[in-house]
């Protein structure tokens, strides 16, 4: 038996390590595992995949998976997709993307009956006539996600994590939110706290601050041997003339001093590139306004909930993704306002007495 605290290394291991680490898990966990990850890019898809085939294979054992955005990249049906997609998903996804075979069988309807995928945002379309996936969809508020996890008596949260370069912490990197408010919310029923296994990817972007955590935060951390597949990584869409003026209506509603929450697509960059526009080249943003919309910029509600000026106290970004609209933003000094989760000081901040 292991001990309960330990990072494993490829030389600690005479097996390999996920195979080591699965056997770990079922020593600890037993026969049922109820298992957490989390969404997008923060699942460690080789440590998921070993799980589900060891449990797949023994119908002795269970496994309750709660995650959510499962990504799979994109495959073709007929054999013409297939040779159009299969350049372009090689070069984009990279040749090895480990792709998660719980979300293969859920497509295909064969996820085995010892096996449950409870999964609370979905890819558009990427179940349709999947009969397993769409029973098991979970329709969540992100902010009610770590209490609602927690209720289904998590027993172990899988992970990928960034190592700090040139030191020994650990940054969860992908919604390390999630992370920290799933460990609360179980204080907060009274149930044990859910082991922690850590897989290290070289390729994620370390993140400091409060989603840095030194390694014994982990029960376990894994260094797999041998090459790092790609990241996964979204497609960006073009953004169309429509997109553009929709991003420079949106633009004229955005108070400065204000908070800002935004996604990823088309409209997205459209909204960015606007308000870059707006604090950069106003003039200019000006005459868009009024040929696109004439006395649009002049008119009532604008004047009340919006602006077309260059931001003065700036935004704050608030969204669970850092995103290249964002980073833009930021470079561009539009992203600058500061805040803190203390009421009483962002009132000093608001009146300029912090």
């Amino acid at each position: 038996m292991t001990t309960a605290k330990e990072t494993v290394a490829p030389s600690m291991l005479a097996a390999d390590p996920l195979t080591d680490s699965v056997d770990w898990l079922l020593s600890k966990l037993g026969k049922h595992i109820v298992m957490a990850a989390p969404l997008g890019l923060g699942k460690p898809n080789r440590l998921l995949n070993a799980v589900y085939r060891r449990v797949a294979a023994d119908p002795s054992l269970k496994l309750q998976l709660c995650t959510a955005l499962s990504l799979d990249p994109p495959t073709g049906s007929s054999s013409i997709e297939k040779r159009f997609l299969g350049p372009f998903a090689e070069r984009h996804f990279g040749k090895d993307y480990p792709r998660l075979d719980y979300t293969v069988a859920q497509r295909r309807g064969e996820l085995p009956p010892n096996i449950v995928v409870e999964e609370f945002y979905v890819q558009s379309g990427a179940y349709l006539g999947a009969r397993q996936a769409q029973r098991s969809y979970n329709s969540l508020n992100y902010t009610h996600v770590a209490r609602a996890v927690a209720s289904f008596r998590v027993r172990v949260l899988v992970q990928k994590v960034a190592r700090e370069p040139g030191g020994t912490r650990l940054s969860l990197s992908c919604n390390p939110d999630l992370t920290f408010d799933l460990l609360t919310e179980t204080e907060a029923l009274g149930l044990p706290r859910p082991l922690l296994l850590a897989e290290v990817d070289p390729l994620l972007p370390y993140i400091g601050g409060t989603a840095s955590v030194d390694p014994a935060f982990f029960d376990r951390v894994i260094d797999l041997p041998g090459p790092t597949p790609k990241l996964f990584a979204l497609p960006r869409e073009p953004v169309t003339d429509a997109d553009f003026a929709i991003g420079l209506y949106a633009s004229v509603l955005v108070k400065d001093g204000g908070t800002l929450q935004i996604g990823i697509g088309s409209l997205s960059d459209a909204l960015c590139h606007a308000l870059i526009l707006r604090h950069t080249r106003n003039a200019d943003y000006l005459q868009m306004l009024e040929a696109l919309s004439p006395g649009l910029a002049t008119c009532d509600l604008v004047q009340a909930q919006g602006g077309t000026g260059p931001f003065i106290q700036g935004l704050y970004g608030a969204s669970e993704m850092v995103n290249d609209g964002f980073r833009s933003l930021h470079e561009a000094g539009i992203l600058r306002r500061r805040v803190v989760d203390d009421i009483a000081v962002m009132q000093r901040l608001n009146s300029g007495n912090a």
